[in-house]
C-alpha cells in the first residue's frame, strides 16, 4: 500500500509539473510528431527536399567571409510567401560573432517572419540558414533541434514557470532535456550550481532567487526568461521587443543587460522604440521594409538615410 501511495503521489506530481510546463512554458513539439510537421512549413507551397543537413557551398562561405571576416550566422537569400503574399524576398542577413544587431522596420516588414525562419518555425520557399563554421543548412530542422544547435529565442511575452522559484526556473532551463520532474530532483554538480549563480548575477535577480516567478514584476520576468536562455549557453540570442510594457527603470536595466551579453553571445534585438535602439546600437542596425533590407549600417547612417526616413522614421 505504501508503495502504491508513493507511486500515485509521484504520478500526481509529474502530472502537475507537466501541466504547469504546458501552460506557462509550452513544450516544444517532438520532431517526429504532427505538431512538428505543422511548425515547419513551406508557406508558399513550394516543394523542398525533406532531408536535413544539406551542405553549403564552400565558395559561398568564402565569399561571405571575404565580405564579413567575423561572420557567424547567415540568413542567405531567403524568400517566404503566404498564400501569394511575399513576406520576405531574397533576404540576406549576415551576423558577426559577438555583435549586438538591432533590426528595425515598420509593421509587416518581415522581422518576425525572419526570426521564424532562423528558429525553424517557418520553412522558407528558398534560401538557407547556416553557421559559417559548420557548412550545414539549418532549414528543415525542427525548432527543438535548432535550439540545441545554439540559437535561442525570446518572445515578446515572457514564458516562465510561475509556480517555481527564480532559481528553479534556471535549473529547469539548464536541464531542459531531462524534463520538469527529473530536473527538479536532479543532483546538481558544483559547475551547474555555479552556472545558475552566475546567470542570476548576470540578469540581476540574485536577491530574489527564492521568489516564485509568478510574483515577479514584468521586467524581472523578462530578465528571467533571458536568463533561462543564457543557462543553455546559446551562440545566438534572438530577442523580440524586449521592453514592451516596461517602466523607465526597467528599460534602462534591460539595455544594460543586452549590451553586456554582446561579445560572449551574438544578440539580435527587434524593437520599435527608437530611443531604446539608439541606447544599445553600437554595432550594425538593419532596417527591413516589405521583406527586404532597406538599409544597413551604424545608427547615424541609418537615421540619416532618406529611404529610412520616408518609410519608417516619418520625419
Amino acid at each position: 500500500m505504501a508503495s502504491e501511495s508513493g507511486s500515485a503521489s509521484r504520478q500526481h506530481a509529474d502530472e502537475l509539473a507537466a501541466s504547469e510546463a504546458k501552460e506557462s512554458h509550452p513544450v516544444e513539439p517532438d520532431s517526429n510528431g504532427p505538431a512538428a510537421a505543422s511548425s515547419i512549413i513551406t508557406p508558399g507551397g513550394t516543394k523542398r527536399p525533406k532531408g536535413k543537413g544539406r551542405s553549403i557551398s564552400p565558395d559561398r562561405v568564402k565569399a561571405i567571409q571575404e565580405k564579413r571576416k567575423k561572420a557567424q550566422l547567415v540568413v542567405d537569400d531567403i524568400s517566404v510567401s503566404f498564400d501569394g503574399f511575399k513576406a520576405i524576398t531574397n533576404l540576406t542577413l549576415i551576423l558577426d560573432k559577438g555583435e549586438l544587431r538591432c533590426v528595425i522596420g515598420p509593421n509587416g516588414a518581415g522581422k518576425t517572419t525572419m526570426m521564424d525562419v532562423i528558429t525553424g518555425k517557418t520553412r522558407p520557399d528558398s534560401g538557407s540558414v547556416f553557421f559559417v563554421d559548420e557548412l550545414e543548412d539549418l532549414v528543415g530542422f525542427s525548432e527543438h533541434e535548432i535550439a540545441r544547435r545554439g540559437i535561442g529565442r525570446k518572445f515578446q511575452r515572457p514564458t516562465v514557470f510561475p509556480r517555481h522559484s527564480v532559481r528553479e526556473n534556471l535549473e529547469l532551463a539548464l536541464n531542459a532535456d531531462k524534463g520538469v520532474w527529473k530536473s527538479l530532483f536532479h543532483r546538481f554538480t558544483a559547475a551547474e550550481r555555479e552556472k545558475v549563480d552566475q546567470t542570476l548575477e548576470q540578469i540581476g535577480l540574485s536577491s530574489v532567487h527564492t521568489t516564485l516567478a509568478g510574483s515577479l514584476a514584468h521586467g524581472q520576468k523578462q530578465w528571467l526568461e533571458i536568463g533561462m536562455l543564457l543557462a543553455q549557453d546559446p551562440a545566438v540570442l534572438l530577442v523580440d521587443e524586449p521592453i514592451a510594457g516596461m517602466t523607465h527603470q526597467e528599460v534602462e536595466r534591460t539595455a544594460a543587460l543586452l549590451s553586456s551579453l554582446a561579445g560572449d553571445h551574438t544578440v539580435v534585438v527587434i524593437e520599435h522604440d527608437m530611443d531604446f535602439v539608439r541606447s544599445i546600437a553600437t554595432d550594425t542596425v538593419t532596417v527591413l521594409h516589405e521583406g527586404k533590407v532597406l538599409a544597413e549600417g551604424n545608427m547615424d547612417a541609418v537615421q540619416s538615410d532618406p529611404k529610412v526616413i520616408e518609410v519608417y522614421l516619418g520625419e
